[in-house]
């Protein structure tokens, strides 16, 4: 497995949400860590990330106070995620990493690519990157403008140039979706996909 450097950008290269997308993300280095100790990959399914969040982290509760979907839920969920002992359950897992900036190549178009960006808008912050300029700037930067996703053009063979900056992405309160997304970039990331600090001009470039 690639190696993480704690408090570094990472970026990891694969397929989320059904785009081939980069993905920038800070890992929690204590949560990977001890999941690797505990033999625990990425928990992508959504009902047992439900369960979790409604667990207090490091707090014993009891089975019996949990209803019925928690339970069925608590049946499925990987070793490492919780600690189940005499009736009592405690919460170990949290979100692995938090992801910054997703980035798609628009290869076939700054429209297509603005149609896959916004998959991600509940989870972090989006930008389109081009191999070329686009023929039409001002209606390409308007758009990319208005929806809040950042417009990148590769120029000079790998200097980039930002057209239309990504917009911030507001977060929220963690829910079981947002969850279930860092566990799949965590996914992409365990499969081999981390590429460090790669230059976003080499996904211009295929």
């Amino acid at each position: 497995m690639p190696v993480l450097a704690a408090g570094a950008a990472h970026v990891s290269w694969g397929p989320v949400l059904g785009v081939e997308a980069l993905v920038c993300f800070e890992p929690d280095m204590e949560e990977i860590d001890r999941r690797e100790r505990a033999g625990l990959g990425a928990a992508t399914d959504v009902d047992v990330l439900d369960l979790l969040l409604g667990l207090p982290v490091g707090a014993a509760v009891r089975t019996a106070d949990l209803g019925g979907r928690e339970r069925r839920a608590l049946a499925k969920a990987p070793a490492g995620c919780v600690d189940v002992d005499s009736g009592i359950v405690t919460r170990r897992a949290r979100p692995p990493l938090i992801a910054s900036l997703a980035i798609i190549a628009g290869s076939r178009g700054w429209r297509h690519g603005l149609e896959q960006a916004g998959r991600f808008a509940p989870f972090c912050a989006r930008a389109i990157v081009l191999d070329r300029p686009p023929r039409d700037p001002a209606t390409s930067c308007a758009e990319a403008d208005f929806f809040g996703v950042g417009l990148l053009v590769v120029t000079g063979g790998s200097e980039i140039e930002v057209l239309v900056p990504p917009e911030p992405h507001r977060s929220g309160r963690l829910a079981a979706r947002t969850w279930w997304f860092t566990e799949e970039v965590y996914r992409t990331y365990l499969a081999g996909g981390d590429l460090g600090l790669r230059p976003v001009a080499a996904l211009a470039n295929g």
